[in-house]
């Protein structure tokens, strides 16, 4: 019975990092999950961890279900999205309005670390970064505050928070966006954009996956994916390509998405043409599919876009929710690595060109020439070094490495 004791005791003492994200699709939970893993593989038994999803894990279910409520709008509605994004770009940086907006969250949170007691806020969304830096303000206590910042070019109002102590970004252009936001570039660390490792182990060759798919080996193959929830235009999109009879495998990920998936599988069923069609649901072997593909076709979105580009895909975007994944776009198009279709027309010129060119070809080495490595060693060691640091902290905003083209 004495050895439990120990291990509970250990843990106790071990130092205490609260990794803090809303769970608003998985792009603020996937890069918190990628860099706890690390720190837990490099520097085991060291150090406890814990991932919540700050709003409802602070007991603020209010504003919870609202802050997930229009994520789905924004997916469905982008203009709602590009709307707020700009009234909080007008207040730059100005937030005090958000202890109006999300009054509970912002008063259960700072009790929530209150009571966690941590030793370090890794935030990675703009409201939990607010609510970290309010609560060391109000409860007067000393911990460290790292934003990791989950949009891969961009840096807008609600990253640029005087009150962390170190903004983590992937690229010269979100740290260029915080900047011109205010942000002392002192402050700022080109990490690159955190991807699972476990992302990148393939236990099959492409070939095999494809062949496991039952695509044609003589067709170029599209993956069509638009997040968990599976909502977009790129669907639509889809039919058509499918009714023109493209020579093209084209595989669909619905994610969650019941009706998506249902229109995919009956299309799938339906009298094939030259297009080869293959309808999945919510998969857990994404990386296989993209590594199985020649182009990934959806929405722009962060975690999304990165995972291709790491490894070496070039992207069709067909939507973009916000301006921050605007950025994503521009960045695709300024190094040709990506293409914007957001019409029906445009989709189906584009991947009509596809099929008589080399631009697939083209743009892979591209992407594969730009060497884009994922930070996810390097956001964790970031990490590690300013728990451990001891009185004032040198943060010299010098890149690790990793990071992205400027």
């Amino acid at each position: 019975m004495a050895r439990p004791i120990r291990d509970r005791e250990s843990i106790l003492e071990r130092k205490k990092i609260l990794m803090t994200m809303l769970e608003v699709g998985l792009g603020h939970k996937s890069p918190a999950i990628a860099v706890r893993d690390e720190i837990e593989s490099a520097w085991p038994d060291r150090y406890r961890i814990d991932i919540v999803d700050f709003a409802k894990e602070s007991g603020a279910s209010a504003d919870d279900r609202a802050l997930k409520r229009s994520w789905d709008i924004a997916l469905a509605f982008p203009v709602s999205a590009r709307i707020g994004y700009l009234l909080v770009e007008l207040n730059h940086g100005r937030n005090s309005y958000i202890d109006f907006l999300f009054r509970d969250f912002v008063s259960k949170g700072i009790g929530y670390i209150a009571g966690y007691r941590p030793d370090l806020v890794f935030a990675t969304h703009g409201l939990c970064l607010y609510v970290a830096v309010k609560a060391r303000e109000i409860l007067g206590v000393d911990f460290r505050i790292v934003a990791c910042v989950v949009d891969p070019f961009d840096g807008y109002s609600w990253w640029a928070n005087d009150g962390a102590d170190v903004l983590l970004v992937a690229s010269e252009q979100s740290r260029d966006r915080l900047v011109d936001h205010g942000i002392r570039p002192e402050k700022i660390v080109i990490t690159g954009f955190p991807i699972h490792k476990r992302f990148f182990n393939l236990t099959k060759a492409p070939e095999t996956i494809a062949s496991d798919l039952g695509l044609d080996p003589d067709k170029r193959t599209i993956l069509v994916t638009s997040g968990g929830q599976g909502i977009g235009n790129v669907f639509s999109y889809v039919r058509e390509a499918f009714r023109l009879g493209l020579p093209f495998n084209i595989v669909v990920v619905a994610g969650r998405n019941a009706k998506t998936k249902a229109r995919m599988d009956k299309l799938a069923a339906s009298a094939a043409g030259s297009t080869r069609l293959v309808s999945l649901g919510y998969v857990g072997n994404i990386n296989e599919l993209i590594a199985a593909a020649d182009v990934v076709v959806g929405k722009a979105g962060a975690s999304s876009a990165m995972e291709a580009f790491y490894m070496g895909k070039p992207l069709v975007f067909t939507e973009w929710a916000s301006y921050n994944d605007r950025y994503i776009v521009r960045f695709a198009l300024n190094f040709r690595i990506g293409w914007y279709a957001p019409t029906l027309v445009s989709f189906i010129r584009l991947v009509k060109s596809f099929a008589g060119s080399g631009a697939l070809e083209e743009y892979a080495a591209n992407v594969r020439a730009l060497a884009l490595d994922p930070g996810t060693e390097n956001v964790a060691r970031r990490v590690v070094e300013l728990v451990e640091a001891k009185g004032a902290m040198d943060v010299d905003g010098a890149a690790f490495g990793g990071g992205l083209p400027g």
